[in-house]
């Protein structure tokens, strides 16, 4: 009778309450643990999407400054130039490797703007020439396409080349001048391209692009050179 009275025995009041506030505790703990995860979880998705974004993108903008064209262009006094403009946040070139429109040349703009959230984007902007070709450096088209290519902080380009056309000059004649990395280039008053263009922004290591040059004063110099021997 005994035994059976134990088989039958209920909890009480108490013991439920125990049991329930165990049981809630652990609900609760789990839930956090099952939010901060899923939060961590969809920050680190957001950065992994926006870094492979960015990757396609860079890849896009590599492809257009692959195909750097040596276009020559008349500047304000009727004067051919080679056509490139470059500072920290503003570059100007014309490509044969347009993003968006995949038959002959454009002209390609890259700045850098500030956005909604207080992070700085990198916009392409593109104009092709469609028949008709850029002639003046006075008078560029307007853009027909454009694509926020980076969304980051501290977005800034940098071009190695020669500081001023007296640099190169000297370089060919053997003076021991050397290419630097600057923050402004302009093919007008240097005469040539660039060789590499740097893009940096945030803390992420900077990537640089080789530029084709096709080195014309250089073959100019050895020309007259080889003339006079």
């Amino acid at each position: 009778m005994i035994s059976r009275r134990i088989g039958y025995r209920g909890f009480t009041l108490i013991e439920v309450l125990i049991a329930m506030l165990v049981l809630s505790m652990v609900m609760f703990i789990g839930s956090l643990s099952f939010s901060t995860f899923s939060q961590r979880w969809q920050k680190d998705m957001g950065r992994f999407t926006q870094e492979v974004a960015n990757a396609k993108n860079l890849i896009l903008l590599q492809k257009s400054l692959n195909g750097m064209s040596n276009y020559i262009v008349k500047d304000s006094e009727d004067e051919p130039v080679y056509f490139f403009k470059g500072n920290e946040k503003y570059l100007m070139f014309v490509t044969n490797n347009p993003i968006f429109n995949t038959e002959g040349q454009a002209l390609i703009r890259l700045s850098v703007s500030m956005s909604a959230d207080g992070k700085e984007r990198l916009n392409y902007e593109e104009s092709p020439f469609e028949g008709a070709p850029l002639l003046r450096l006075t008078s560029l088209p307007k853009a027909n396409y454009s694509q926020i290519l980076l969304v980051d902080n501290n977005i800034r380009f940098n071009y190695y080349g020669w500081e001023k056309q007296k640099d190169r000059a000297d370089f060919y004649e053997g003076e021991p001048v050397k290419l630097k990395w600057i923050q402004e280039y302009f093919s007008e008053k240097i005469g040539m391209l660039p060789y590499a263009v740097n893009i940096s922004w945030g803390t992420n290591e900077p990537v640089i692009f080789p530029v084709a040059n096709d080195n014309a004063y250089q073959l100019l110099y050895t020309h007259e050179k080889s003339t006079d021997a």
